[in-house]
């Protein structure tokens, strides 16, 4: 925007010189048409007239065409435009909108007015937004959704400022009603068309009639929404007991549940730690994936993640030393850490951090991993939540806080309980720090729970 704007400047005062030019022509000699023979019979107006388009008009053409008096920073420009989102990035983008609307249960023609879980947001969509959602909906079958963003992209057109702006930008309302048709006709049936029609003129606020039968919502997004009851009555207190060094700074203790077994411990990583932690750019980071429980053939971008076997430095120092003041356990010298970042629609679905030793033997001299770390270096305002289904807990992420859990039972057991998501990031950017460890080596540390 900001070369786009100097270049707009620097054309802006090219044409600001040829309206002068213009304007010291036509002063004192605007004309008819029936007066061009009377001007040009005087021998003044003559000779100025044929010294202006013989001295004076190549030199204004070569000045339109000199290119030196626009800056145009092409290579500059050229340079931006190849960092800017690809064909997947916009797919992704899509698949987060996506996931935001399915998993929060939200209407379309809310989001459009720029009302999510909510939150106004003070952004409407624009028509072409609607139909870039409406295109992808209906590419991945979703052909009620898509309809209902067909209708809105319908709706929400604005007369164009100028024939280059229609051209450009404005989707084409007949195109906007075959597809609404069509994406209707592919659940319904052609007996019913003049239904469908009916909802075409109807106020894209109304919710479309569902043509086929809607699965009912998975534990997840129940808890994404906001749908498990409230937990019990836990505790709040100041741990002093874990490690000595703790009875000198105790941390503040959440108790979260007791089965699992789960902990939040408050202002536990710093803004400054933070600030190094997440100096990261996408190019330094990798398309984040998980095993997939389900073995779904399409594989979609959920996040993206950096993992980093640290030296020992000072932040690592501090974070391992941090990380056995809240556990009492033994975290080794150095973190193997995995740094994640979850922007628009980032989620991770439901997945255990425990291998099951039963199904992975090849882990058998190893150990499972007995409890992961989850450090929260970013708040987020909208969605994003840390919800464990079968236990029914859900978790909001708030800066310099951790999560601590233990992921088996004193057995060496998994408990399954502790089998948990992360809801689709709405607003903000979600940063987490995730540390596991294994279970053998722990064994003379750890204590056993009832």
């Amino acid at each position: 925007m900001e070369h786009l704007s100097n270049f707009i400047s620097s054309l802006q005062h090219k044409v600001e010189t040829l309206r002068v030019y213009i304007d010291s022509i036509e002063n004192g000699h605007l004309v008819s048409k029936a007066d061009r023979i009377h001007y040009v019979s005087n021998p003044l107006n003559s000779i100025r007239l044929v010294r202006r388009t013989r001295e004076d008009w190549p030199k204004v053409i070569a000045y339109i065409r000199n290119q030196e008096s626009v800056k145009v920073p092409n290579e500059e420009m050229h340079k931006l435009v190849n960092r800017t989102p690809n064909a997947e990035d916009m797919q992704e983008a899509l698949f987060g909108m996506d996931r935001i609307e399915h998993f929060y249960d939200l209407k379309s023609s809310d989001m459009a007015k720029g009302l999510v879980a909510a939150q106004q947001l003070q952004t409407p969509m624009t028509s072409p937004d609607c139909l870039a959602l409406a295109d992808y909906m209906y590419k991945r079958s979703e052909f009620r959704r898509a309809a209902q963003w067909y209708r809105l992209a319908l709706s929400t057109i604005t007369e164009p400022h100028n024939s280059m702006f229609g051209e450009l930008y404005v989707p084409q309302r007949e195109e906007l009603r075959k597809m609404f048709i069509i994406s209707r006709l592919q659940e319904g049936s052609v007996g019913n068309l003049s239904d469908y029609l009916r909802e075409l003129s109807q106020d894209p606020t109304l919710p479309l009639i569902h043509l086929k039968a809607t699965p009912a919502p998975t534990a997840v997004e129940l808890g994404c929404r906001g749908k498990f009851p409230p937990g019990p009555q836990l505790v709040c207190r100041y741990n002093s007991t874990a490690t000595p060094f703790m009875r000198y700074a105790p941390l503040k203790e959440e108790e979260i549940s007791r089965n699992p077994l789960i902990w939040l411990y408050h202002d536990v990583i710093y803004d400054s730690e933070i600030a190094q932690l997440t100096n990261l750019t996408r190019d330094e980071m990798t398309q984040g994936t998980t095993e997939n429980d389900n073995h779904e053939v399409e594989v979609n971008r959920l996040f993206h993640v950096q993992v980093t076997e640290d030296d020992g430095g000072k932040l690592d120092k501090a974070l391992v030393n941090r990380m056995a003041d809240i556990s009492g356990l033994d975290v080794g010298n150095t973190t193997s850490l995995a740094r994640i970042n979850y922007g628009l629609g980032g989620y991770f679905p439901e997945h255990s951090d425990y291998k099951d030793l039963k199904l992975h033997p090849e882990l058998l001299e190893e150990g499972d991993r007995l409890f992961t770390f989850l450090f929260y270096m970013s708040d987020v305002p909208v969605g994003g939540a840390t919800i464990f289904p079968e236990a029914k807990i859900a978790i909001q992420p708030r800066k310099g806080s951790a999560l601590f859990w233990y992921n088996l039972h004193n057995d060496g057991e998994p408990n399954l309980l502790t089998r948990h998501a992360v809801c689709p990031t709405i607003v903000g950017s979600r940063w987490v720090l995730v540390k596991s460890m294994l279970n053998y080596e722990q064994m003379f540390r750890k204590p056993c729970y009832k």
